[in-house]
């Protein structure tokens, strides 16, 4: 179905061009039905390195393909097709985190080293440590790494610090959606609460102020978000149009530390940001490298720099994981493209993807849950606490081992145990999965509540973690049940327990959700132990394909080969 519509798009959007600029040469047309495609596949570019030289020939003659300043529909540059939109987001995303990436004045040496010192300890080769002087020393700080690597507890020393010297900074935290956003504040909540200074962790939605429409904005380039340091947390979610928007609202003072995994999903929309902000060779200069090596020790530097050379730092020091565990060794060898089913212990269950077994064992994964809900134990933070340690995930929404028949699955053997009514779409412990957000209530896409019933009434109300008050379920806006949930809802959140179900369907459309990136995003929820539900072609196949997308992000920002970064500079083939 998405290919037909695809195609349907693609065929009017190339028709529309031709009544505008004259008939299409068909070699030309074919490759900007590429880009259609590929665009409609959320990648921002079509790489032309491969094509005949013939080709790009016939295709830079279209009156609709231009240059970088042209003002045509299609831009060629980098030896890359570009939709003039895409192309212009790109290269100013990466002008404008490109100019961010400068170092700042240390008022007292001295000071700054004592007070790393103080909370970093004196042990060699501490990237928490590097991370937290690269966030100081310099305007923009990309730290990455996996779970459990400390990536908050590293921003919470640096706040630290910084307010130490500077108390009346304007800090703003924000994250890509409302579950994000909440597992920050939850994160901070504890450090917060020993300041006078109070955080609120925002969506970037909010913090942009994005209006009823859905497409205006109250911040951007005319009216600039107040903010002298922005934290923005799992940036692997946020996608190339988001990025541009974010970048054109900050005044050019603000510091910038960007945290996430490069590694996870790349986000719902268009781009690949973070991954692409992180594919330059690891390292730093050797101007940075003697300046940080008075206060963290000796740091690695690199030969040939590039825009975000000192401003990316990974930390590769996990937190949650034993580095010899199953779900470790599992999640790192994924990430290689080795499927390693040899090499785990028992934190890592693989089973049949056949229905029926799966089927078998829906009931069993919520035990505890189900047990509360027969004992008619309704209490809001019991049940919410019971249903955070266990999550099935799925790649993928409907087909066979989808989100959607899974929880038709469980609710019809609730039916069976007396627990859900079947006339009634409401009942006491349905997990909700808030779909939309809506701003009046205070509801986001990914907030998760559960429902249960008001005493001695019809109805029923849902709570959230966080909020002060439970809400009438017939207010929710747009949701769903959610004892499965796809792994693209799941980032950003972890669980004791995960079980993973991935399709067993062969179409273009379900196979193209199976990568390693998604493996890896799944695994890497699971704190205790995950349960894999997949044959081992399914799996064999996921960890060979990546969901990389195509885009020129790296060469504006001089990692690829002869790439300019000034708009000005960029030349057609």
């Amino acid at each position: 179905m998405a290919e037909l519509h695809g195609a349907l798009f693609e065929q009017h959007f190339l028709r529309l061009i031709g009544s505008k600029t004259g008939q299409i040469e068909p070699g030309a047309r074919r490759l900007m039905a590429q880009l259609v495609t590929a665009t409609v596949n959320q990648h921002s570019c079509l790489d032309l390195t491969r094509v005949d030289p013939a080709l790009k020939q016939q295709l830079r003659a279209e009156a609709s393909v231009g240059g970088p300043e042209d003002e045509k529909p299609f831009v060629l540059s980098h030896n890359k097709l570009y939709l003039n939109r895409f192309y212009h987001y790109e290269s100013e995303v990466a002008a404008l985190i490109s100019a961010r990436n400068v170092a700042l004045d240390i008022p007292d040496a001295n000071l700054l080293a004592k007070k790393l010192q103080q909370h970093f300890g004196d042990a060699e080769h501490n990237r928490q440590k590097l991370a937290a002087f690269l966030a100081i020393a310099r305007k923009l700080a990309v730290i990455t790494g996996g779970p459990g690597t400390g990536k908050t507890s590293t921003v919470v020393k640096i706040l630290d610090i910084l307010l130490e010297e500077s108390p009346d900074l304007i800090i703003k935290l924000v994250a890509p959606t409302g579950k994000a956003a909440m597992r920050l504040s939850d994160s901070i909540d504890e450090w917060a609460d020993t300041r006078e200074k109070k955080f609120q962790v925002q969506t970037l939605h909010r913090l942009l102020g994005m209006r009823k429409d859905g497409r205006t904005w109250r911040h951007g380039p005319q009216n600039q978000v107040k903010v002298d340091l922005l934290i923005v947390d799992e940036a692997s979610m946020i996608d190339l149009t988001m990025m541009h928007r974010l970048l054109g609202a900050l005044p050019d003072h603000t510091r910038l530390i960007l945290l996430g995994d490069p590694n996870q999903l790349p986000s719902v929309d268009t781009g690949n940001v973070l991954a692409d902000l992180c594919a330059g060779e690891p390292g730093f200069s050797s101007t940075f490298g003697e300046l940080a090596s008075n206060f963290v020790g000796e740091v690695q530097t690199i030969e040939r720099s590039h825009h975000l050379t000192d401003a990316v730092c990974e930390l590769d020091k996990s937190y949650r994981f034993d580095p010899d565990s199953g779900i470790a060794t599992l999640s790192r060898a994924i990430q290689s493209g080795q499927s390693a089913t040899s090499l785990i212990d028992n934190s890592v269950v693989f089973k049949s993807g056949d229905r029926d077994p799966l089927i078998h064992d829906l009931l069993g994964y919520w035990k505890d849950y189900i047990d509360l809900l027969a004992g008619k134990q309704f209490d809001p933070g019991l049940l919410l606490s019971t249903f955070e340690q266990t999550r099935i995930l799925c790649s993928r929404r409907g087909g066979d081992a989808g989100v959607e028949p899974i929880n038709q699955d469980i609710e019809s053997a609730l039916e069976t145990q007396g627990i859900k009514s079947p006339d009634n779409e409401f009942y006491a412990g349905r997990p909700i999965l808030i779909t939309r957000n809506d701003y009046n209530l205070g509801l986001f896409n990914g907030d998760i509540g559960i429902c249960t019933p008001i005493e001695n009434t019809d109805q029923f109300v849902v709570s959230f973690p966080g909020a002060a008050e439970p809400l009438l379920a017939s207010r929710l806006p747009k949701h769903k049940s959610c004892f499965a949930m796809t792994v693209h809802k799941a980032q950003g959140s972890e669980f004791d327990h995960v079980i993973l179900v991935l399709s067993e369907e062969v179409s273009d459309d379900a196979a193209s959700l199976l990568t390693r990136e998604l493996l890896y995003t799944a695994i890497t929820r699971a704190k205790k132990s995950i349960t894999i539900h997949c044959n081992s072609q399914v799996w064999e196949r996921a960890v060979s394909q990546s969901s990389r997308r195509v885009s020129g992000m790296t060469q504006f920002l001089g990692i690829g080969e002869d790439s300019k970064l000034a708009v000005v500079q960029s030349k057609l083939f």
